[in-house]
């Protein structure tokens, strides 16, 4: 009997027969509803690890896309996402980058530079002595929580393929799985790039979208009361820009003038819990600015990806934490100020979920133990 249940072989009467007799408690009845133990052990294995990370759920599916006012000419039109999907709360942390760094840059001396940015909180290790080079934190408790900048798109996209292949060790980890490294070619003359133009549909992380990442940063499933979704202007739920400030004081370290050369980067990531998206996202002002998965206008061209929000420090101009505030720089550039937030599928319910499902219900152990 719970053999034909399992395999998709229903049928109601000897499904009541069988609760009637002992022979299948609650939990199978709960796993039928759910769709069978097949279907839930599959979709466990599709969901993506957690690696720590912190993740806001983005929904209202098929909300409305911005119709505002676009400086830029890029935004108006766009944000409209057509799925639930997932981001980080925060952005990479140096902690998680440097993982990710000394997983390549001690495994030879070609690979030194591996990944290596401008801005983050770690510093060579004095003791060790090759191949390569080996990172750890600095001497700053907040070391492991500060923002990283200064990685190129590409940087990026291997970051993703890394985490989408279960963090592996080997070259081939980090040259297919959300994208395909063997495009990263650029025309010399023209700077025409043969990038991959968007994630592979197997990818379990990726480079946030242009309308994925406006839509977590700016749209607001409650902008005119519970239910009425729309758009903010800046990324901390207002059409107000933050006060620029150190925490405690001010709302955001963008553009904040008080810093002295790099110590804007000394700001430890969730330092602003009160500045927030309308979905949870922090450090969408201030940090590092971000990468995002698409070309930028004209797509055709394909010489640059857009990037978004204003970065740390005195040159964080608050324009560009205004929502056409976007810009672009080609995908090989690791520009000092530019860093990280991933995206991801939502994961499906899995086989704790049911059996959360099947306690509520009441399961018997006695009654599931008399099955033979």
């Amino acid at each position: 009997m719970l053999n034909s249940i399992i395999h998709g072989h229903l049928n109601s009467q000897p499904i009541l027969q069988a609760m009637k007799h002992g022979y299948i408690g609650t939990l199978s009845l709960a796993l039928v509803a759910s769709g069978s133990l097949f279907a839930a052990s599959s979709a466990c294995g599709r969901t993506p690890p957690e690696y720590g990370f912190q993740w806001s759920t983005i929904g209202d599916v098929g909300n409305a896309p911005y119709l505002g006012p676009d400086m830029s000419g890029v935004v108006r039109g766009r944000g409209q996402v057509n799925y639930s999907y997932r981001i980080s709360t925060l952005e990479i942390s140096t902690a998680q980058w440097m993982e990710f760094v000394n997983t390549y840059s001690t495994q030879s001396n070609d690979l030194t530079f591996f990944a290596e940015p401008s801005n983050w909180g770690a510093t060579p290790d004095p003791t060790y002595f090759g191949p390569g080079r080996r990172w750890i934190l600095d001497e700053r408790p907040s070391d492991s929580h500060l923002p990283v900048g200064g990685i190129s798109w590409r940087d990026a996209a291997k970051y993703c393929n890394w985490l989408t292949n279960g963090k592996g060790s080997s070259l081939s980890a980090i040259q297919k799985g959300a994208y395909d490294t063997s495009t990263f070619i650029t025309n010399p003359d023209t700077n025409v790039c043969q990038n991959q133009d968007t994630h592979s549909p197997g990818a379990k992380y990726w480079i946030p979208t242009l309308d994925e990442w406006i839509k977590a940063v700016h749209y607001d499933p409650n902008h005119e009361g519970p239910g009425k979704g729309g758009w903010w202007k800046e990324p901390n739920g207002s059409d107000v820009a933050p006060i620029p400030g150190l925490p405690g004081v001010g709302e955001t370290s963008a553009g904040y003038k008080g810093f002295g050369p790099f110590e804007e980067w000394a700001v430890p990531l969730g330092a602003y819990p009160n500045t927030k998206t309308p979905w949870g996202l922090l450090d969408a002002t201030g940090g590092a600015s971000e990468w995002m998965e698409d070309w930028s206008a004209p797509i055709n061209s394909r010489q640059e990806r857009y990037l978004d929000g204003a970065c740390t420090g005195k040159f964080g101009s608050k324009f560009h934490d205004q929502i056409d505030g976007i810009r672009s720089l080609p995908p090989w550039a690791p520009s000092s100020v530019v860093g990280l937030r991933i995206a991801s599928s939502v994961p499906a319910p899995g086989t704790t979920a049911i059996l959360a499902t099947a306690s509520a219900l009441g399961l018997s152990r006695r009654r599931f133990r008399s099955c033979k």
